[in-house]
């Protein structure tokens, strides 16, 4: 499998603002387009005016953004257990709103069935929200469900942490995992990271260091390609405090 292959109109599909370059750094750079999907944070109103000055002044002009408010569903679910829903997870902590999580859902789809049309390989977070967010996941399900309809090849990245690692063990088997692994750009990572730094709207770890590589996983199992174990796919793995 060449990456020429994979890259050919193809998309970046990410959830906030720095998830683009954190999961995707090897072919943020080469892929046709990039969209971000959430803007604006009601409890951090700072991450929305910094990211629209990091956006204006990206070095790549791939990126568009959708600019839907987070529905702040961080730390929602329950992660020792988590329950898979259409929407993403289920939301168990009652201090976190399931209803605006749920209206994201359908704003996500909205806004993405346009974008998608034309693209054949398309690129997103993985069914267990890389290091366990609940927004990485809900969209990966919202581009599934879209998959079935637009009819695109169907990618996601190999990161996981312990948080999320019980999730992920459920996705070892039942499909066909096709692969590809790619070098990180990490200077070009660097300098969108310090871009964001700079507006005050880098969310994760100050001292992150990039992997050498990263590999992209082919979602076939719409294509009823199910095998009794499935097979082993390498994983980026990444400890979290939570």
């Amino acid at each position: 499998m060449q990456a020429d292959d994979i890259l050919k109109k193809s998309i970046i599909i990410s959830a906030h603002p720095d998830d683009e370059v954190l999961w995707f750094s090897s072919i943020f750079d080469k892929v046709g387009s990039v969209v971000v999907c959430f803007l604006e944070c009601k409890s951090k109103p700072i991450w929305g005016h910094g990211r629209k000055r990091s956006l204006s002044a990206y070095p790549l002009k791939n990126i568009s953004c959708l600019e839907i408010d987070e529905s702040e569903a961080f730390n929602g679910a329950d992660w020792k257990n988590p329950v898979i829903t259409k929407f993403g997870l289920e939301i168990s902590n009652k201090k976190i709103s399931d209803e605006k999580y749920r209206e994201n859902y359908f704003k996500l789809r909205e806004g993405l069935i346009r974008k998608l049309i034309g693209y054949y390989n398309v690129f997103t977070h993985n069914p267990w929200g890389e290091y366990g967010h609940e927004d990485h996941i809900q969209l990966y399900r919202v581009v599934k469900e879209l998959q079935a309809e637009i009819k695109f090849n169907l990618w996601y990245s190999n990161y996981c942490s312990n948080r999320s690692f019980n999730l992920m063990l459920r996705y070892i088997s039942g499909f066909d995992s096709e692969y590809l692994t790619l070098k990180t750009n990490k200077t070009l990572a660097d300098s969108v990271k310090n871009l964001y730094k700079k507006n005050g709207c880098w969310t994760w770890y100050d001292d992150w260091e990039w992997f050498n590589e990263e590999s992209f996983i082919e979602d076939k199992s719409s294509q009823e390609r199910y095998y009794t174990y499935g097979h082993i796919f390498p994983l980026n793995l990444i400890r979290v405090e939570y």
